[in-house]
């Protein structure tokens, strides 16, 4: 990856939505270069999708927690049935199969403590589930944190 799509790729990183027209005037290039690159970095799978940063307590879902699994099965049997659980109340955000103590980690979105007991008890219904730890986030600082792309490629 070269200097420019780097630099592209920082500023899709702090604002997905913006114009071609404007990373063009950012870093000296026509918007039909700046669309190629773009195109370019999603058909190698360095862009793969845009997202919205949802506000979850505007949507009725004040809580956000973080449920730590452990588990006797493989991660990816228990990730499957966690994810296909049902319960009114509760978004799961993602699941992240971890190494350590635990095996996974959901990030969810709850409307209450009473649902989330209600979620909690029903994790401990998928086969192999042996213990949860949930922590509740009191303030996420998402906003205020800057990626900054490496300048050379990891190795």
């Amino acid at each position: 990856m070269d200097d420019i799509n780097r630099e592209i790729l920082q500023l899709l990183i702090q604002k997905g939505r913006l114009s071609h027209e404007l990373i063009g005037q950012a870093v000296n290039l026509a918007r039909p270069t700046i669309h190629k690159r773009v195109k370019q970095l999603e058909d190698q799978g360095v862009i793969y999708g845009y997202h919205a940063q949802v506000d979850w307590a505007a949507l009725g879902y004040p809580l956000t927690v973080f449920i730590w699994v452990s588990s006797r099965n493989k991660s990816d049997d228990t990730a499957a049935c966690l994810l296909k659980l049902s319960t009114s109340g509760v978004i799961i955000e993602s699941c992240h199969g971890v190494v350590g103590e635990w095996c996974l980690l959901l990030q969810t979105h709850v409307i209450s403590p009473t649902v989330l007991k209600e979620f909690i008890d029903q994790i401990y219904t998928v086969e192999g589930v042996q213990n949860t730890m949930t922590i509740l986030s009191l303030s996420a600082y998402r906003d205020q944190c800057t990626t900054i792309l490496p300048i050379k490629k990891a190795t």
